[in-house]
């Protein structure tokens, strides 16, 4: 195979340990979308695509496109292959999620720099965490200009920020083009005729079957709610325990419902409560109110729409029972996503050539391909194992032998696909 240049297992994983610099406090890998951290892994990247003879293009949200200089943003008609992923992390999360395609795409563009008819961009995009901002995939809307202007306003930080002045800050920076005017502030600088999204698990299922390439065909969706529940606040030590209207008790039974409700469904069904906030939070008071955070999550269209209202009516059963009041918010939601079957087939038949132990799968988590899928482009998403099944975690590790497998079995696809052109 002619490349451009050729990466190595060493070249990868110490590419990965380059970005994984780049971070907050604390243990793991913390990159939010704008950040410090994320400033800094932005213009890190753009020097590192330079010096593979890349051209590196920031558009208008702080997405990045690794492309040959030749291939010009200017010409957005004209179709390119996709490859990468996000640049954020979750709060304390691990070194490969989103870092492991961001780093891929670069990297498989330059060594299929020029190679094909279809051109290879590698992309990175700013934001699919949702770990600042509660609005989902804002880097994949945004390179598809999915975005209306309102929304840089409507989306706050928990400090109040928004996503229009945590951008202009980026923009200050050197992260970020200039918006375009008018409602559309997204103005797409390429057109994507596929998509592959390179990414480890995050669950056990490779590594228990001692797979090596995950072929992910359906995205599973997902609906969260935030219950607010209010009781009565009153002193702990002289409410009798019959007569309290307690906003905590109540939120921890529904809980175990949620809990409940998943293993009643069974797999794929599942169901979490992510964060409780009561108050007052003291020893001495009953607690008045209360904030929780629950999810559920099925590849399942029907499913899922059933797992939601059914939680719902647990929520409310509860709280009447004990005499709390409820408000139920559906805070964000995904719908389950298929991806393409005819990529899927193809990568079926090249593990199968390269004998490399593979299966389909759904992913339980969500990912910018599924914004791509939605919007039409064929999109494909492969899997690596991860140790333990465990992400989102300092704790998260691939092998680089099973990184450099992954990354040499997304390369030849790419290929495959960028020597034969745009369908």
């Amino acid at each position: 195979m002619k490349t451009a240049m050729e990466v190595t297992e060493h070249t990868l994983v110490e590419t990965l340990d380059g970005l994984a610099r780049f971070t907050g406090d604390g243990p793991g890998v913390t990159r939010l979308a704008y950040d410090a951290a994320w400033r800094e892994a932005h213009r890190w990247l753009r020097e590192r695509a330079a010096s593979l003879g890349l051209a590196a293009t920031a558009d208008a949200a702080g997405n990045l496109f690794f492309h040959d200089p030749a291939v010009k943003p200017e010409e957005p008609a004209r179709p390119v292959l996709f490859v990468g992923s996000h640049l954020d992390s979750v709060v304390r999360g691990g070194r490969f999620d989103g870092a492991y395609g961001a780093v891929s795409g670069m990297l498989i563009a330059a060594e299929l720099r020029g190679a094909g008819k279809l051109p290879v961009v590698g992309f990175v995009t700013c934001e699919e965490e949702e770990s600042r901002f509660r609005a989902h995939l804002m880097g994949a809307r945004s390179v598809l200009g999915n975005v209306r202007a309102a929304e840089l306003d409507a989306v706050v930080d928990i400090a109040g920020v928004s996503w229009r002045a945590a951008l202009e800050e980026a923009r200050a920076a050197g992260c970020a083009a200039p918006l375009a005017a008018g409602e559309e502030p997204f103005r797409p600088p390429f057109r994507p005729a596929t998509m592959l999204e390179l990414h480890i698990e995050q669950g056990p299922v490779l590594e228990r079957e001692g797979g090596a390439i995950g072929i992910v065909e359906h995205i599973a969706g997902y609906r969260r709610l935030i219950a607010r529940l209010r009781g009565e606040a009153r002193h702990s030590g002289t409410t009798p325990m019959r007569e309290r209207r307690d906003a905590l008790a109540a939120a921890g039974e529904i809980i175990l419902a949620a809990e409940s409700l998943a293993h009643e469904l069974d797999h794929p069904a599942v169901a979490t409560a992510g964060n409780v906030r009561p108050a007052p939070g003291l020893f001495n008071v009953v607690p008045g109110e209360c904030e929780l955070w629950l999810e559920v999550r099925h590849p399942g269209a029907a499913a899922l729409d059933a797992m939601g209202l059914e939680l719902g009516r647990r929520c409310r059963a509860i709280a009447t029972r004990r005499g709390v009041e409820v408000e139920i918010e559906r805070a964000s939601g995904e719908e389950p996503t298929p991806l393409s079957p005819a990529l899927a087939a193809e990568a079926t038949k090249l593990a199968g050539e390269l004998s490399l132990p593979h299966r389909r799968m759904t992913s339980g988590a969500g990912h910018d391909a599924m914004e791509f899928a939605r919007a039409g482009v064929p999109t494909l998403m492969v899997f690596v194992p991860s140790r333990g099944g465990i992400s989102h975690s300092p704790e998260e590790f691939t092998t680089p032998a099973a990184l450099f497998t992954g990354y040499r079995f997304t390369r030849e696809l790419a290929r495959r696909l960028s020597e034969r052109g745009a369908a």
